[in-house]
């Protein structure tokens, strides 16, 4: 009786002795877009406006086709892209694609 007692203590002490190494898993990180746009009107100094189309600026792709749209703001301007692949083409030419957001005349 005294050697199973023996036992179970020595494997009750090295169950807590192991367990103290381990460090906890990380939290998940949300699954937001990279870039956060302000919402827009929600404070007149950071409001931007809102972004009009219903595809992708760089790509004409429709937006959620390929997953959630990556969301920036540019001068004040609210940008979706398809994907934030789209966005070293957008940084290259910016002026290019913000004309399509003009009003036509």
């Amino acid at each position: 009786m005294k050697v199973t007692s023996a036992i179970l203590v020595t494997a009750f002490a090295a169950a807590v002795l192991i367990g103290c190494d381990k460090k906890e898993p990380a939290a998940p990180k949300a699954d937001a877009p990279k870039t956060e746009a302000p919402k827009a009107g929600t404070d007149a100094k950071t409001a931007a406006k809102p972004y009009p189309l219903e595809v992708c600026i760089v790509g004409g792709e429709k937006l959620g086709s390929m997953g959630k749209p990556f969301v920036f703001v540019h001068q004040g301007q609210e940008i979706k892209l398809c994907c934030d692949g789209c966005k070293s083409d957008f940084d290259k030419e910016p002026a290019k694609f913000l004309a399509k957001l003009a009003p036509k005349k």
